[in-house]
């Protein structure tokens, strides 16, 4: 069974928080901003092995690298300074993820609708290159999952904003899947200028996981999302 002081909940945040609004929760700072924002015993991108200084293009995986690398549990989980899981964020006891766990592989956000398609949404925002660089990082390192990127990219539907809680066996595997493909498109593309557009890596990030659920045939529970108020951007 197992235990709730193996459950490590993370809220990425490149703004400072109150704890006591995220009970249950560990904050894990990302940004050029930790300096300013950070207490001594504040967790943080930027120690052990990490790749923080890519947080301009990689937005919350390099909170996703630094607890794949460096932290140690049975059950993960990651949400947004602004975005939390509803059940959750209303019960407010980790015995929910463990329950949950126990029928279901993966937890993440409600699938959200895109008309016409997720890869019609992508280009519009970020180009045909950026496809055809997704496409081809796919192929060259992740030939498997060809199919499940088709079908996701001209699909409708996608588990959105890398929100997910699963076991750490299940994390780190993902983990690998992940980083070899962004790897790969930041080594043979280069990253836009433009603030938004830079964030190029974290975007593709987003829609890698609802590939690798859709090929690994994962049971996946989809959860509502609680929308702070209190952080707006």
């Amino acid at each position: 069974m197992v235990d709730e002081k193996n459950v490590k909940l993370f809220v990425v945040s490149h703004k400072k928080l109150d704890k006591k609004y995220y009970p249950d929760r560990e904050i894990i700072y990302v940004g050029n901003n930790k300096d300013k924002i950070c207490s001594s015993e504040d967790t943080r991108d930027d120690r052990g092995d990490n790749i923080a200084s890519k947080n301009y293009t990689y937005c919350e995986c390099t909170a996703i690298y630094y607890i794949w690398k460096n932290v140690q549990c049975d059950i993960v989980g990651i949400e947004h300074y602004r975005r939390l899981f509803y059940n959750f964020f209303r019960l407010r006891r980790k015995e929910y993820f463990i329950n949950k766990l126990k029928k279901y592989d993966f937890i993440v956000m409600r699938e959200y609708p895109f008309i016409p398609t997720i890869k019609k949404q992508f280009i519009d925002g970020h180009g045909i290159e950026a496809y055809n660089i997704f496409k081809e990082a796919m192929e060259k390192v992740a030939p498997d999952y060809v199919e499940a990127f088709n079908k996701v990219m001209n699909g409708h539907h996608i588990a959105w904003c890398n929100m997910f809680v699963t076991t750490k066996e299940h994390f780190d595997k993902y983990c690998e899947f992940i980083f070899k493909v962004l790897t790969y498109v930041e080594e043979h593309f280069e990253i836009p200028k433009d603030p938004y557009l830079a964030r190029l890596i974290g975007f593709i990030s987003e829609r890698l996981l609802s590939i690798y659920l859709t090929k690994n045939n994962y049971k996946v529970c989809h959860s509502f999302v609680f929308y702070s108020k209190r952080y707006k951007k």
